[in-house]
């Protein structure tokens, strides 16, 4: 393997959520094999269902190599959503619907973060809409060790609030504003591996 092409990146999208013969049905394909690889986040390994394919076109010298990138995104801690009709793939944070990620309203989670088990990283983020003079119910369960994760939050105008998530739970309450939240969280860390962020409107 001489050669990796970021544009695989989109076609391994296809493979993994679609099927490899959706992929290989395009013409230009000289051979199609699949490759032994392993993958690290940060020298910490992910483990994939599927492995990764490497593709020779035939106007190609090198072989491009396509990854599964269903397993790969779960593994981050995304669900892919596939619209047919659209033709188009929806990344979601967590195990979330397309109905949850629109959700919001009083008493109901507008966040919903956790880590995947035995994946000692986190990367999510989404957004949810408030009004004003509601309350934010920030709820953080969390066990990891050698590293931490921050949970950044977003009020309407950018504003940003920053949350450092260690070995300790937290309950934070935030007021919040009419208009469109948005928050990521993203850490890695060596030991426990369990971390959990809740977030209701009240």
């Amino acid at each position: 393997m001489k050669k990796f092409d970021i544009k695989s990146f989109a076609a391994g999208l296809i493979i993994g959520t679609l099927g490899i013969s959706t992929a290989f049905a395009a013409t230009g394909i000289l051979s199609a094999s699949l490759c032994d690889i392993k993958v690290t986040l940060k020298g910490a390994p992910l483990s994939l269902d599927h492995p990764f394919i490497s593709v020779t076109m035939e106007d190609g010298q090198d072989p491009d190599l396509y990854m599964p990138a269903n397993d790969l995104l779960t593994s981050l801690g995304y669900t892919l959503h596939y619209d047919n009709e659209k033709n188009t793939v929806d990344l979601l944070p967590g195990n979330a619907s397309l109905s949850d990620a629109a959700s919001h309203g009083n008493g109901e989670p507008v966040i919903a973060l956790a880590n995947r088990p035995k994946q000692r990283n986190i990367a999510e983020s989404g957004s949810f809409e408030a009004e004003d003079n509601q309350i934010l119910v920030l709820e953080i369960t969390s066990d990891i060790k050698g590293g931490t994760a921050d949970f950044f939050l977003f009020d309407p105008n950018g504003k940003e609030q920053r949350i450092v998530i260690e070995s300790s739970d937290i309950v934070k309450e935030i007021p919040l504003k009419k208009g469109l939240w948005k928050y990521n969280c993203s850490g890695i860390f060596a030991e426990g591996g369990n971390v959990k962020l809740t977030g209701t409107i009240r």
